[in-house]
Protein backbone atom coordinates (compact mmCIF):
# COMPACT_ATOMS: atom_id res chain seq x y z
CA UNK A 1 0.00 0.00 0.00
CA UNK A 2 1.40 3.61 -1.23
CA UNK A 3 1.55 6.41 1.42
CA UNK A 4 -0.68 8.69 1.32
CA UNK A 5 1.14 12.48 0.65
CA UNK A 6 -0.19 15.90 1.72
CA UNK A 7 1.18 19.34 0.43
CA UNK A 8 0.77 21.57 3.32
CA UNK A 9 1.32 25.31 2.16
CA UNK A 10 1.93 27.50 5.43
CA UNK A 11 3.55 30.16 3.90
CA UNK A 12 0.20 32.18 3.86
CA UNK A 13 -1.06 31.57 7.37
CA UNK A 14 -1.29 34.52 9.44
CA UNK A 15 -0.88 32.67 12.46
CA UNK A 16 2.99 32.02 12.01
CA UNK A 17 5.28 29.22 11.23
CA UNK A 18 5.08 28.01 14.67
CA UNK A 19 1.23 27.04 14.88
CA UNK A 20 1.33 25.78 11.21
CA UNK A 21 4.11 23.51 12.20
CA UNK A 22 2.02 22.10 15.53
CA UNK A 23 -1.04 21.92 13.60
CA UNK A 24 1.10 19.40 11.29
CA UNK A 25 2.26 17.62 14.66
CA UNK A 26 -0.93 17.25 16.06
CA UNK A 27 -2.38 15.67 12.82
CA UNK A 28 0.95 12.93 12.36
CA UNK A 29 0.13 12.17 16.20
CA UNK A 30 -3.26 11.56 16.03
CA UNK A 31 -3.38 9.62 12.61
CA UNK A 32 -0.41 7.59 13.67
CA UNK A 33 0.49 5.98 10.25
CA UNK A 34 2.94 7.01 7.90
CA UNK A 35 2.25 10.46 5.85
CA UNK A 36 4.93 11.96 3.09
CA UNK A 37 4.11 15.90 4.17
CA UNK A 38 5.91 18.25 2.08
CA UNK A 39 6.24 21.59 3.78
CA UNK A 40 6.71 24.72 1.06
CA UNK A 41 6.98 28.23 2.26
CA UNK A 42 9.17 30.72 1.26
CA UNK A 43 12.36 29.91 3.18
CA UNK A 44 13.01 26.27 3.22
CA UNK A 45 15.67 26.16 5.55
CA UNK A 46 14.44 28.29 7.98
CA UNK A 47 10.93 25.76 7.84
CA UNK A 48 13.61 23.01 8.06
CA UNK A 49 15.21 24.53 11.06
CA UNK A 50 11.82 25.18 13.05
CA UNK A 51 10.52 21.56 11.77
CA UNK A 52 13.26 20.10 13.89
CA UNK A 53 12.10 20.77 17.28
CA UNK A 54 8.28 21.09 16.43
CA UNK A 55 7.30 18.51 13.94
CA UNK A 56 10.65 16.15 13.38
CA UNK A 57 9.44 14.23 16.88
CA UNK A 58 5.83 13.28 15.70
CA UNK A 59 7.24 12.34 12.07
CA UNK A 60 9.90 10.18 13.82
CA UNK A 61 6.79 8.25 16.07
CA UNK A 62 4.65 7.65 12.73
CA UNK A 63 7.18 6.75 10.44
CA UNK A 64 6.44 9.46 8.14
CA UNK A 65 8.77 11.81 5.88
CA UNK A 66 8.99 15.35 5.87
CA UNK A 67 10.38 17.39 2.82
CA UNK A 68 10.83 20.93 1.82
CA UNK A 69 10.24 23.51 -0.85
CA UNK A 70 10.79 26.93 -1.67
CA UNK A 71 8.75 29.43 -2.88
CA UNK A 72 11.01 32.24 -4.48
CA UNK A 73 7.88 34.40 -5.05
CA UNK A 74 6.21 36.11 -2.56
CA UNK A 75 2.85 37.37 -3.01
CA UNK A 76 1.49 40.62 -2.79
CA UNK A 77 0.39 42.05 0.60
CA UNK A 78 -3.23 42.85 -1.18
CA UNK A 79 -4.65 41.00 -3.80
CA UNK A 80 -7.28 42.34 -6.19
CA UNK A 81 -7.05 40.27 -9.41
CA UNK A 82 -6.07 35.96 -8.50
CA UNK A 83 -5.19 35.72 -12.10
CA UNK A 84 -2.75 38.74 -12.64
CA UNK A 85 -0.96 37.32 -8.90
CA UNK A 86 -0.77 33.77 -10.65
CA UNK A 87 0.54 35.30 -13.76
CA UNK A 88 2.81 38.07 -12.46
CA UNK A 89 4.33 35.77 -9.10
CA UNK A 90 4.98 32.05 -11.30
CA UNK A 91 6.91 30.54 -8.17
CA UNK A 92 4.41 32.00 -5.37
CA UNK A 93 3.71 28.95 -2.41
CA UNK A 94 0.59 28.35 -3.34
CA UNK A 95 1.52 27.98 -7.38
CA UNK A 96 4.23 25.76 -6.07
CA UNK A 97 2.62 23.77 -3.71
CA UNK A 98 -0.36 23.02 -6.37
CA UNK A 99 2.38 21.47 -8.90
CA UNK A 100 3.69 19.65 -6.20
CA UNK A 101 0.47 18.05 -5.14
CA UNK A 102 -0.25 17.29 -9.19
CA UNK A 103 3.28 15.48 -9.67
CA UNK A 104 3.09 13.65 -6.38
CA UNK A 105 -1.11 12.48 -6.09
CA UNK A 106 -1.19 14.61 -2.54
CA UNK A 107 -3.74 16.58 -0.97
CA UNK A 108 -2.96 20.37 -1.32
CA UNK A 109 -3.36 21.88 1.65
CA UNK A 110 -3.49 26.01 2.09
CA UNK A 111 -4.33 28.73 4.58
CA UNK A 112 -4.09 31.60 1.59
CA UNK A 113 -6.26 33.35 -0.30
CA UNK A 114 -9.17 31.17 -1.33
CA UNK A 115 -9.76 33.22 -4.75
CA UNK A 116 -6.10 32.74 -5.14
CA UNK A 117 -5.86 29.33 -4.79
CA UNK A 118 -9.07 28.56 -7.07
CA UNK A 119 -7.41 30.54 -9.72
CA UNK A 120 -4.01 28.56 -9.24
CA UNK A 121 -5.88 25.20 -8.76
CA UNK A 122 -7.70 25.74 -11.70
CA UNK A 123 -4.52 26.32 -13.93
CA UNK A 124 -2.43 23.79 -12.72
CA UNK A 125 -4.58 21.20 -12.07
CA UNK A 126 -7.68 21.63 -14.20
CA UNK A 127 -11.13 20.97 -13.93
CA UNK A 128 -12.29 17.64 -14.17
CA UNK A 129 -14.04 16.82 -17.89
CA UNK A 130 -17.68 17.63 -17.33
CA UNK A 131 -17.37 20.18 -14.01
CA UNK A 132 -18.17 23.79 -15.18
CA UNK A 133 -17.83 25.41 -11.86
CA UNK A 134 -15.73 23.73 -8.95
CA UNK A 135 -17.75 24.97 -6.10
CA UNK A 136 -16.18 25.01 -2.52
CA UNK A 137 -18.07 22.79 0.01
CA UNK A 138 -18.46 23.39 4.04
CA UNK A 139 -19.80 22.07 7.36
CA UNK A 140 -22.34 23.56 8.98
CA UNK A 141 -23.41 22.54 12.81
CA UNK A 142 -26.54 22.10 13.45
CA UNK A 143 -28.77 20.79 16.40
CA UNK A 144 -28.60 17.19 14.72
CA UNK A 145 -25.92 16.95 12.96
CA UNK A 146 -23.12 18.61 10.70
CA UNK A 147 -24.56 19.47 7.44
CA UNK A 148 -22.84 20.67 4.02
CA UNK A 149 -23.19 24.02 2.34
CA UNK A 150 -22.35 24.27 -1.49
CA UNK A 151 -20.96 26.96 -2.69
CA UNK A 152 -19.56 28.53 0.45
CA UNK A 153 -17.54 31.17 -1.91
CA UNK A 154 -16.34 30.10 -4.93
CA UNK A 155 -18.89 31.50 -7.85
CA UNK A 156 -20.83 34.67 -7.07
CA UNK A 157 -23.09 34.22 -10.34
CA UNK A 158 -23.88 31.29 -11.36
CA UNK A 159 -26.95 30.32 -13.75
CA UNK A 160 -29.45 26.74 -12.69
CA UNK A 161 -27.51 24.37 -14.21
CA UNK A 162 -24.55 25.32 -11.73
CA UNK A 163 -26.44 24.54 -9.00
CA UNK A 164 -27.72 20.81 -10.25
CA UNK A 165 -24.12 20.22 -10.86
CA UNK A 166 -23.30 21.59 -7.46
CA UNK A 167 -26.20 18.97 -5.51
CA UNK A 168 -24.29 16.22 -8.08
CA UNK A 169 -21.16 16.85 -6.56
CA UNK A 170 -22.60 17.21 -3.28
CA UNK A 171 -23.90 14.62 -3.49
CA UNK A 172 -20.87 12.04 -4.03
CA UNK A 173 -18.58 14.20 -1.49
CA UNK A 174 -21.19 13.75 1.25
CA UNK A 175 -21.91 9.99 0.62
CA UNK A 176 -18.23 9.41 0.45
CA UNK A 177 -17.20 11.20 3.47
CA UNK A 178 -20.23 11.04 6.11
CA UNK A 179 -21.58 7.44 4.53
CA UNK A 180 -25.15 9.43 4.43
CA UNK A 181 -26.63 7.23 1.91
CA UNK A 182 -28.45 9.31 -0.74
CA UNK A 183 -28.10 12.22 1.17
CA UNK A 184 -31.13 14.68 1.64
CA UNK A 185 -30.99 17.92 -0.52
CA UNK A 186 -32.22 21.11 0.24
CA UNK A 187 -32.07 24.57 -2.06
CA UNK A 188 -31.98 27.55 -0.22
CA UNK A 189 -34.73 30.04 -0.86
CA UNK A 190 -36.72 32.77 0.81
CA UNK A 191 -39.85 30.90 1.25
CA UNK A 192 -41.06 26.91 0.42
CA UNK A 193 -43.63 27.78 -1.93
CA UNK A 194 -42.88 26.42 -5.40
CA UNK A 195 -43.11 30.19 -6.26
CA UNK A 196 -40.67 31.45 -3.79
CA UNK A 197 -37.16 32.68 -5.34
CA UNK A 198 -35.47 34.56 -7.70
CA UNK A 199 -35.74 33.21 -11.62
CA UNK A 200 -32.31 31.61 -10.79
CA UNK A 201 -33.02 29.35 -7.65
CA UNK A 202 -37.36 28.60 -9.49
CA UNK A 203 -35.32 27.24 -12.27
CA UNK A 204 -32.68 25.34 -10.28
CA UNK A 205 -35.93 24.24 -8.60
CA UNK A 206 -36.85 22.61 -11.88
CA UNK A 207 -34.41 21.11 -12.55
CA UNK A 208 -33.44 20.07 -9.58
CA UNK A 209 -37.04 18.52 -8.85
CA UNK A 210 -37.05 16.73 -12.49
CA UNK A 211 -33.89 15.09 -11.32
CA UNK A 212 -34.27 11.60 -10.28
CA UNK A 213 -30.84 10.63 -9.18
CA UNK A 214 -31.17 13.24 -6.35
CA UNK A 215 -32.67 12.93 -3.37
CA UNK A 216 -34.23 16.57 -3.46
CA UNK A 217 -36.46 17.72 -0.93
CA UNK A 218 -37.40 21.03 -2.32
CA UNK A 219 -36.77 24.40 -0.61
CA UNK A 220 -35.16 25.61 2.75
CA UNK A 221 -35.59 28.77 4.40
CA UNK A 222 -32.65 30.41 6.34
CA UNK A 223 -34.37 29.83 9.73
CA UNK A 224 -34.77 26.41 8.99
CA UNK A 225 -30.53 25.33 7.78
CA UNK A 226 -29.77 24.55 11.47
CA UNK A 227 -32.29 22.01 11.90
CA UNK A 228 -30.17 19.32 10.50
CA UNK A 229 -33.35 18.21 8.27
CA UNK A 230 -31.16 17.68 5.48
CA UNK A 231 -27.74 16.44 4.72
CA UNK A 232 -26.83 19.07 1.85
CA UNK A 233 -28.03 22.48 1.24
CA UNK A 234 -26.90 24.10 -2.19
CA UNK A 235 -26.94 27.75 -3.14
CA UNK A 236 -25.17 30.12 -5.25
CA UNK A 237 -21.25 31.25 -3.91
CA UNK A 238 -22.74 34.52 -2.83
CA UNK A 239 -25.10 33.86 -0.57
CA UNK A 240 -23.54 30.71 0.51
CA UNK A 241 -20.42 33.09 1.67
CA UNK A 242 -22.08 35.56 3.44
CA UNK A 243 -24.47 32.65 5.43
CA UNK A 244 -21.31 30.74 6.57
CA UNK A 245 -19.56 33.97 7.76
CA UNK A 246 -22.75 34.69 9.36
CA UNK A 247 -23.12 31.89 11.31
CA UNK A 248 -19.32 31.97 12.40
CA UNK A 249 -19.53 35.65 13.29
CA UNK A 250 -23.27 34.42 15.46
CA UNK A 251 -21.27 31.68 17.37
CA UNK A 252 -18.26 34.23 18.03
CA UNK A 253 -20.50 36.87 19.53
CA UNK A 254 -22.24 34.21 21.65
CA UNK A 255 -19.22 32.94 23.14
CA UNK A 256 -18.08 36.81 23.68
CA UNK A 257 -21.57 37.83 25.24
CA UNK A 258 -21.42 34.94 27.68
CA UNK A 259 -17.83 35.88 28.45
CA UNK A 260 -18.94 39.18 29.15
CA UNK A 261 -21.95 38.03 31.45
CA UNK A 262 -20.17 36.07 33.29
CA UNK A 263 -17.10 38.71 34.35
CA UNK A 264 -20.01 40.94 35.15
CA UNK A 265 -21.44 38.58 38.10
CA UNK A 266 -19.28 36.05 40.02
CA UNK A 267 -22.01 34.36 41.19
CA UNK A 268 -23.07 33.31 37.48
CA UNK A 269 -19.99 32.38 36.30
CA UNK A 270 -19.54 30.23 39.72
CA UNK A 271 -23.59 28.57 38.43
CA UNK A 272 -22.54 28.41 34.98
CA UNK A 273 -19.42 26.44 35.57
CA UNK A 274 -20.63 23.87 38.20
CA UNK A 275 -24.08 23.23 36.27
CA UNK A 276 -23.56 23.98 32.59
CA UNK A 277 -20.01 24.13 32.37
CA UNK A 278 -19.48 20.16 30.52
CA UNK A 279 -22.93 21.21 28.21
CA UNK A 280 -21.25 24.99 26.76
CA UNK A 281 -17.46 23.04 26.48
CA UNK A 282 -19.34 20.56 24.11
CA UNK A 283 -21.58 23.40 22.28
CA UNK A 284 -18.36 25.51 21.53
CA UNK A 285 -16.35 21.98 20.25
CA UNK A 286 -19.88 21.94 17.96
CA UNK A 287 -19.66 25.76 16.62
CA UNK A 288 -15.69 25.40 16.71
CA UNK A 289 -14.88 25.85 12.75
CA UNK A 290 -11.27 24.26 13.63
CA UNK A 291 -13.05 21.30 14.37
CA UNK A 292 -13.46 20.91 10.46
CA UNK A 293 -10.41 22.72 9.67
CA UNK A 294 -10.92 23.74 5.86
CA UNK A 295 -13.30 23.87 2.94
CA UNK A 296 -12.71 21.16 0.30
CA UNK A 297 -12.35 22.68 -3.18
CA UNK A 298 -14.61 20.13 -5.46
CA UNK A 299 -14.72 19.61 -8.90
CA UNK A 300 -10.96 20.23 -9.44
CA UNK A 301 -8.59 17.10 -11.04
CA UNK A 302 -7.00 16.96 -7.56
CA UNK A 303 -7.92 17.25 -4.24
CA UNK A 304 -7.51 20.53 -2.75
CA UNK A 305 -8.63 22.12 1.31
CA UNK A 306 -8.60 26.01 1.57
CA UNK A 307 -8.50 26.86 5.18
CA UNK A 308 -9.23 30.08 6.62
CA UNK A 309 -6.32 32.14 6.77
CA UNK A 310 -6.62 32.65 10.50
CA UNK A 311 -6.39 28.94 11.33
CA UNK A 312 -4.89 27.95 14.25
CA UNK A 313 -3.59 24.40 14.75
CA UNK A 314 -6.68 22.82 15.73
CA UNK A 315 -7.62 23.68 12.71
CA UNK A 316 -4.28 22.85 10.33
CA UNK A 317 -4.89 19.41 12.37
CA UNK A 318 -8.21 18.31 11.65
CA UNK A 319 -7.85 19.98 7.59
CA UNK A 320 -4.70 17.41 7.28
CA UNK A 321 -7.26 14.76 8.56
CA UNK A 322 -9.87 15.54 6.64
CA UNK A 323 -7.43 15.95 3.58
CA UNK A 324 -6.12 12.30 4.04
CA UNK A 325 -9.68 11.35 3.85
CA UNK A 326 -9.90 12.90 0.75
CA UNK A 327 -6.97 10.98 -0.78
CA UNK A 328 -7.57 7.67 0.86
CA UNK A 329 -11.23 8.35 -1.32
CA UNK A 330 -10.06 9.08 -4.20
CA UNK A 331 -12.40 12.08 -3.85
CA UNK A 332 -11.42 13.87 -7.17
CA UNK A 333 -12.02 10.51 -9.28
CA UNK A 334 -14.97 9.49 -7.64
CA UNK A 335 -16.39 12.55 -8.22
CA UNK A 336 -15.94 13.04 -12.03
CA UNK A 337 -16.92 9.19 -12.81
CA UNK A 338 -20.05 9.26 -10.40
CA UNK A 339 -21.12 12.51 -11.69
CA UNK A 340 -20.93 11.30 -15.19
CA UNK A 341 -22.41 8.36 -14.83
CA UNK A 342 -25.48 10.19 -12.83
CA UNK A 343 -25.80 13.00 -15.76
CA UNK A 344 -24.71 15.51 -14.15
CA UNK A 345 -21.34 16.74 -15.75
CA UNK A 346 -22.01 19.29 -18.08
CA UNK A 347 -20.85 18.84 -22.00
CA UNK A 348 -20.46 22.21 -22.30
CA UNK A 349 -17.46 22.76 -19.42
CA UNK A 350 -14.58 23.69 -22.00
CA UNK A 351 -16.83 26.75 -22.72
CA UNK A 352 -17.14 27.87 -19.39
CA UNK A 353 -13.93 29.16 -18.38
CA UNK A 354 -14.65 31.54 -15.50
CA UNK A 355 -12.23 32.21 -12.69
CA UNK A 356 -13.18 33.09 -8.96
CA UNK A 357 -14.70 36.46 -8.60
CA UNK A 358 -14.01 36.98 -4.45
Amino acid sequence: MSIPSVVFELATGEKGLSEMLRGAALALAEIRHPVRLHLVGYDAGKVRRAARSRLLPAANASGSQLSFHEAKDQLPPRIESPVKVYRGYPNNPISVGLKLAAETEAVFISPGNTGLVMTCAMFIMGRLPGISRPPIITPLPTRKKSIFCLDAGAHVDVRPQHLLQFAHIGRVYVERITGRHNPRIGLLSNGTEDYKGNSLVREAHRLLSEDGSLNFVGYIEGQDVFSGDIDLMVCDGFIGNILLKSAEGLASSFYRILREEMKSNPLKAWAARAFLGTALSHLKKRLDYSEWGGAPLLGIDGNVVICHGRSNANAIKNAIYWGLKMVQENMSKVIGEEVRASGGASGSAENDQTSPQL
